[in-house]
């Protein structure tokens, strides 16, 4: 986005340089042997050839180099510089700007001055003798018109790299897709050019017809062939990218893989993925907004048919509009600021719709039809992705964690625990809690295992409680569970512990399955807790396991249960150890 303070500089200077340059070109020029007819068939096929400009990373390239190369040798710089700016306002017209954009037109001509006056001042440098009809009669002539086409070349490309630079502050590559595509067109067009100017002093202003016809034509062709090159190297991107998703096994994973692709598959200022939740509301689930402008958040809600994207989920079909007045009424909300062109359409899974994706750009009429099928395209790998991805995390986690309680199961968290210990030099330290139900066999041998169960998932629900998010929740095996808790000192583990106990033994477990059905049990539990700590009284993951397990058999059963001991705490004489 280019600030108010640069626009102001640009206007100022096309204000003072623009007008005071035609009026001395204007000076200079030779009128008396203009021939209209001739100078109006020039200039329709400049304007024609303006028409077909190929957009390449969004830079006009069009056949004017070797048009004006024939009008300078004929006609001067004067009408040359006229004509050129003709050309340039109709490229400019195609280019879709906006109104906070018109600064482009004062750029471009005083771009366009300067091309023009500097090819025309590498021509004059060889002082070739002879009128334009003679031009090209000598080697010489040759050799200056071979410069003259390479100073507008080399001037195009060094002005548009200091203006992306300077002007819009973007840092791009000297030797661009663009670079090769205007060295392509201006000397792929120049025999024609030259053939033009020689016929054109034999037959007069028809050969504008002859040769104009193949210029002009192809133009047009070349534009369909970088539009065909162009799409097919977006749909052999897409297939890349599909199969990106597709080797996904994570659905956070997929979900950021997919918009980070999709923000550099087509132009994009804004972005926002909607999931469609089971109580049939949109929740924005991702949000792609570099230059902060959006008035949204991640984890906002709205219901289906509100905005426009609530109205796509209920209707099912996509929408493309061109300018924001189309499309300003339909956003009930706050609307995103500077935003022109939109795309929204419906990511469906088996005939069923799971999100909405929004794409915004401050671009008029930046989204052709060909982006917006490539986006559906993308969006549906992303939606058998993201069904590959939840069927793994779901056996996975069912693999990983106990099926009654939920926790994670002890394979979890043996290789968990080791993962923390991977790697030499950790420094931030690791604390395991290790607790066991008192007397829960006597639950069991009164009441039965399904009033033991009970229990069993009481005690990880009021784990998952009091536990941080970073904790990792295990269920040891019969009545014992584990906690880790990483980046977590021995004090701090010991209070989390005492809260744990506490929590345990201050509410009964209430249960309906126990042997005598149907009758309602209130039953109280108490624990034993151990809890020791890395780096302060263990080394490595096997012995902080052996320690936290000491401490709660040692420090906590053998003194009299229901209480939380901290290893280092204990005294070191060695005591057995009931099985």
């Amino acid at each position: 986005m280019v600030n108010s303070s640069k626009k102001r500089w640009i206007w100022a200077a096309w204000a003072i340089i623009w007008p005071a340059s035609l009026y001395f070109l204007y000076q200079r020029a030779n009128f008396d042997e203009l021939k209209w007819l001739d100078l109006s068939a020039f200039t329709a096929l400049a304007i024609i050839v303006a028409l077909f400009p190929i957009m390449v990373n969004q830079i006009p390239v069009f056949f004017l180099n070797g048009i004006a190369l024939v009008i300078y040798l004929n006609f001067g710089l004067f009408v040359e510089l006229i004509i050129t700016t003709c050309s340039v306002t109709i490229v400019l017209l195609q280019v879709r700007m906006t109104r906070k954009d018109l600064f482009r037109i004062p750029l471009n001509y005083l771009m366009f001055l300067l091309m023009s006056v500097s090819a025309a001042g590498v021509y004059r440098l060889f002082d070739l003798p002879g009128s334009a009809a003679h031009a090209l009669e000598t080697p010489m002539h040759i050799v200056g018109v071979l410069p003259y086409s390479l100073t507008l070349f080399m001037m195009n490309h060094l002005l548009i790299t200091l203006t992306r630079r300077y002007i819009y502050d973007k840092r791009d590559k000297i030797f661009e897709r663009s670079f090769f595509w205007e060295f392509m067109t201006t000397f792929y067009i120049l025999p024609a050019a030259l053939l033009l100017h020689l016929l054109y002093h034999q037959i007069g202003w028809i050969a504008v017809i002859f040769i104009g016809f193949s210029i002009a034509s192809t133009s047009y062709i070349l534009r369909l062939y970088y539009g065909s090159r162009s799409m097919n190297e977006h749909l052999r991107l897409v297939s890349e990218i599909g199969h990106e998703l597709t080797g996904q096994l994570n659905v956070k994973e997929t979900l950021d893989l997919f918009m980070k692709r999709i923000v550099a598959l087509v132009p994009v200022d804004q972005a926002y993925l909607y999931d469609v939740t089971d109580s049939r509301k949109l929740k924005l689930i991702r949000l792609y907004d570099p230059k902060k402008r959006s008035f949204y958040q991640q984890g906002d809600s709205k219901e289906i048919g509100e905005g426009i994207a609530g109205s796509v989920c209920m209707k099912g079909n996509g929408v493309r509009y061109g300018k924001r007045k189309q499309w300003i009424d339909k956003w009930n909300r706050t609307a995103p600021p500077h935003s022109e062109s939109l795309m929204c359409l419906p990511i469906e899974r088996d005939n069923q719709i799971i999100g909405i994706l929004v794409l915004l750009s401050e671009q008029r009429n930046i989204y052709e039809k060909y982006q917006f099928m490539l986006v559906d395209l993308l969006a549906n790998f992303m939606a058998a992705s993201l069904l590959n991805a939840y069927h793994y995390e779901q056996t996975k986690d069912s693999s990983e964690r106990c099926p009654l309680t939920g926790l994670y199961n002890y394979g979890y968290f043996d290789n968990a625990l080791k993962g923390l210990f991977l790697g030499s030099g950790r420094a931030n330290p690791i604390s395991l809690i290790m607790m066991d139900l008192d007397h829960f066999k006597q639950i069991n041998d009164t009441y039965g295992h399904e009033a033991g169960n009970d229990i069993l998932r009481g005690v990880a629900d009021r784990l998952r409680k009091i536990a941080g998010e970073e904790a990792i929740l295990a269920r040891y095996g019969g009545e014992e569970f584990a906690v880790i808790l990483p980046d977590c000192g021995s004090s701090q583990a010991a209070a989390i512990a005492e809260t744990i106990r506490e929590s345990i033994t201050a509410q009964p477990f209430e249960t309906k399955h126990t042997l005598d059905s149907g009758q309602q049990v209130a039953l109280n539990v108490t624990v034993s807790i151990g809890v020791a700590s890395y780096p302060e009284n263990s080394e490595d993951a096997l012995e902080l396991v052996r320690h936290a397990d000491r401490a709660m058999y040692v420090g906590a059963k053998q003194k009299g249960r229901n209480r939380v001991s901290i290893y280092n705490k204990l005294k070191q004489a060695p005591e057995d150890i009931p099985s």
